[in-house]
């Protein structure tokens, strides 16, 4: 074990992960803006997303369903009726200098996630719905800034788990999982280069064995899937850094600086930082030489937000019936469908891929649904229905090969109509490409499968005329059998029929043994 392995491995990492969705909407939460990513700067505001005097909102019911329908999918605890709430504080992208956002009545509370790679179990916290700000850029050398407010009113549901995670690995399998979940439900468009999906990570560490947790790091600016990863992986070697050196880290908030643009803990008081060299010492070989939280502000508490009622908003109902629609129209989700694909002996692996994929596993299914057991099954999904997709361009909606045909490639190859070889090579290219069956394409071309006995004598044949090739294969060389299997794939070239590999190993396994056995006579 390395020293730097020994050391983390005296603390235990806590991560809980908070998730800003934007809702895939036309309009925003209040008012009839529509949305549009890169519109010109301030040119898709109101008075209402503004915050001019006396306007009221009025809330958008189509984001609200669909919050709803990602608290019913967690599984989330829902009371009667839901409230909105005003959080209070000043900044330059906030028009209203408030918030509209859920504080005392979530949408959501509770619930909980199955996560697609390890199947294990995430508890979440709340599920909320709030509007979110505008969009703030910096000129470079601070000298001044401009505000773009189109991004302000826009419709959010933000996802808070509970401190369930210990590694960052969890947090990526979390990470998959919840964006897979968020495209399965169509609730948000999870480009995060567009900005409609944010984490952001609140990380402690604590020595292993002690049940209270430490003190908690808010990590922000966290714009890729990779600098989540790294944000964690920092901010936990940091934390253990300041703990080595008997400091206390402290609840604070932030940035991840990808670039290592800012110095390193600028603004950071002594007693609460330790040298860049104990940090670097504690993180992967590999980190190089930038890439760092720097301090933000002191983490807020609630109280800090005067938090009260909305007052131009009523609660709104969430009703039984509606839920238990909501519930019975739900798709299968992400986690649970994989491990009932790893069920039926579908590779991890292949598992996951499908998974992801909601066209092409409703493929898979149609296939199963034939009659092809589904291992077999997910291996022709894969890779000969998928390699003539990727070759087209085109998703498994608009696959053009009938799950049928797939089903007629199982029957021949497990029937051995023709050898495997000839019908995944030689048949399944012209049913892709001319709409026809596999067993219409056989038909078409004459293809037919050999005679048994007329494959084991041109394997005999092949032993007695390549007396160097069976004395290789005697004394172990694995060369000398593909040479003999090509000798009698070659006697066949003629023939539209061709004689199934499998056979002929199968015939030279034999002759092989009886020879060896004869020699020791």
């Amino acid at each position: 074990m390395s020293a730097r392995d020994e050391v983390l491995g005296r603390y235990e990492l806590v991560v809980g992960v908070e998730v800003h969705a934007q809702l895939n909407t036309a309009t925003k939460l209040f008012c009839g803006c529509r949305l549009e990513f890169a519109a010109p700067p301030n040119s898709r505001t109101c008075p209402v997303c503004l915050g001019h005097p006396g306007v009221l909102p009025a809330l958008n019911r189509a984001a609200f369903e669909k919050a709803l329908r990602l608290a019913v999918a967690f599984g989330c605890r829902l009371e009667p009726a839901t409230e909105l709430d005003r959080k209070n504080y000043y900044y330059p992208d906030l028009p209203k200098n408030y918030q509209i956002s859920q504080m005392y009545h979530n949408l959501g509370e509770g619930g909980e996630l199955v996560l697609l790679r390890s199947g294990r179990t995430v508890r979440m916290h709340n599920v909320h719905l709030e509007e979110d700000a505008g969009k703030l850029s910096h000129a470079e050398g601070g000298r001044a800034s401009t505000v773009d407010l189109n991004r302000a009113g826009t419709p959010l549901a933000e996802i808070v788990t509970m401190p369930d995670f210990r590694s960052v690995d969890e947090v990526d399998d979390y990470m998959d999982t919840l964006t897979e979940l968020l495209r399965t439900l169509d609730v948000c468009r999870c480009q995060m280069q567009e900005g409609n999906l944010r984490f952001e990570a609140s990380v402690s560490v604590r020595p292993r064995g002690q049940e209270a947790l430490g003190a908690r790091t808010e990590i922000k600016n966290l714009n890729s899937y990779s600098a989540v990863r790294k944000g964690i992986t920092y901010e936990h070697a940091r934390q253990v850094a300041l703990l080595e050196a008997g400091k206390t880290p402290r609840q604070e908030t932030r940035l991840w600086d990808d670039e290592g643009a800012t110095d390193y803990e600028q603004g950071v008081p002594e007693a609460l930082r330790v040298p860049r060299r104990d940090v670097w010492a504690l993180l992967p070989p590999d980190w190089g030489d930038t890439g760092w939280t720097r301090f933000m502000r002191s983490k807020e508490q609630a109280h800090d937000y005067r938090y009260f009622p909305e007052p131009d908003l009523p609660a709104f109902e969430v009703s039984p019936a509606r839920v238990d629609e909501i519930r019975r129209a739900l798709p299968e989700l992400p986690g649970p469908r994989r491990l009932r694909y790893a069920g039926l002996g579908v590779p991890q692996k292949t598992a996951e891929d499908l998974t992801r994929d909601v066209p092409l596993a409703t493929y898979f299914e149609r296939v199963m649904a034939l009659g092809v057991p589904a291992p077999d099954a997910a291996n022709y999904v894969m890779n000969q229905v998928g390699a003539a997709l990727n070759a087209r361009g085109l998703s498994a909606a608009d696959c053009p090969v009938p799950a049928e045909h797939v089903a007629d490639l199982h029957a021949m190859i497990v029937g051995k109509a023709l050898p495997k070889d000839q019908l995944l090579k030689e048949v399944w290219p012209k049913t892709v490409e001319e709409g026809l069956a596999p067993s219409a394409v056989a038909a078409k071309y004459g293809l037919q499968a050999l005679d048994d006995a007329l494959v084991v004598a041109a394997t005999d044949e092949a032993w007695a005329a390549n007396p160097k090739s069976v004395e290789d294969l005697l004394a172990g060389k694995d060369k000398a059998k593909r040479a003999l299997v090509g000798a009698v794939m070659r006697a066949f070239k003629a023939s539209k029929a061709k004689p199934d590999p499998a056979a002929i190993n199968a015939r030279l396994d034999a002759l092989l043994a009886d020879e060896r056995r004869r020699r020791l006579l």
